[in-house]
């Protein structure tokens, strides 16, 4: 059926957060309470699957989903917080996601155009306008919140937010978060999605174990969440790498990083190969040349 489909291509959109990012501890913070943060979740972050200082959490409510990714990283503060200290930063990080085809700086924000790889016709994307609000910004702490009153299929309430913190010597602790009220429409949709294309998608958290011992990860909308978690940690990890160069050849060092990046987890992230991936992306950076 037709709406079914149409479903599922929006739903994809829609699992990406609209251009979102994996929930979040919704309340104010400060740079003590992050450091806090840090040294309650010291023994998981010395402890994990992934190889690397990093903390994935979500959450599922009957009307909301929230996560969260804290992380350590080996760059200094001022590298960590420059992609989030202009829209214009803001949308070189986002544009490394797959489901994100399009985004530019607007007025107090930036405008994303999120929808599922290898798109084209219309009704197979969904933009969405955030405001972008810096709420602190000192020289050890930075707190962006990012905010959108609606989204597709009835969803509201988006809010994305990224914070750091300078450790000593030359790394940098961070937490991003993400979370949306999704309705009724949101629901059938995602329903939909996990029934068909979505079935064996899996997250990263480990839910328990077969009778075999091999882990069992969590999957449904959770799972959608933590990919795009990881997803979004990852091209932060290749926006912080590749610094040098003009601002294109930036973006393409960034594309090749973020997605060799994603291969260490293909479990998890593989969606299509390189080369797919690259020339899905320079069609989308033509179009947005063009101001399509």
């Amino acid at each position: 059926m037709k709406w079914i489909g149409r479903f599922r291509r929006i739903l994809l959109a829609l699992a990406l957060g609209a251009a979102g990012w994996p929930a979040l501890a919704l309340d104010a913070g400060s740079a003590a309470g992050l450091l806090a943060r840090r040294q309650e979740l010291q023994a998981a972050l010395r402890d994990n699957a992934f190889g690397e200082p990093l903390v994935i959490v979500s959450r599922e409510r009957p009307d909301r989903i929230e996560g969260d990714v804290y992380a350590e990283l080996p760059f200094a503060f001022a590298d960590a917080t420059a992609a989030f200290r202009t829209p214009q930063a803001v949308c070189e990080l986002l544009f490394l996601h797959l489901n994100v085809h399009a985004c530019q700086p607007a007025e107090g924000g930036v405008s994303v155009l999120a929808g599922p790889k290898k798109t084209g016709g219309a009704g197979m994307t969904a933009q969405m306008r955030y405001t972008m609000r810096t709420e602190v910004d000192a020289p050890g702490h930075l707190r962006v919140v990012l905010t959108a009153p609606t989204g597709p299929l009835a969803t509201t309430d988006y809010r994305m937010v990224f914070e750091a913190v300078p450790l000593e010597g030359a790394g940098s602790f961070v937490h991003f978060g993400f979370g949306h009220n999704a309705g009724l429409l949101a629901r059938m949709a995602m329903q939909t999605y996990l029934a068909t294309a979505g079935r064996d998608k899996i997250g990263f958290t480990v839910t328990g174990r077969d009778a075999q011992g091999q882990p069992q990860y969590v999957k449904g909308e959770r799972g959608s969440l933590e990919r795009n978690v990881m997803r979004y940690y990852l091209a932060l990890q290749a926006h912080c790498r590749e610094r040098s160069g003009s601002a294109d050849e930036r973006m393409q060092a960034r594309l090749r990083t973020w997605f060799a990046l994603t291969e260490r987890h293909a479990a998890q992230l593989h969606e299509y190969d390189l080369d797919d991936y690259l020339g899905e992306k320079q069609r989308d950076l033509a179009r947005m040349a063009q101001g399509r």
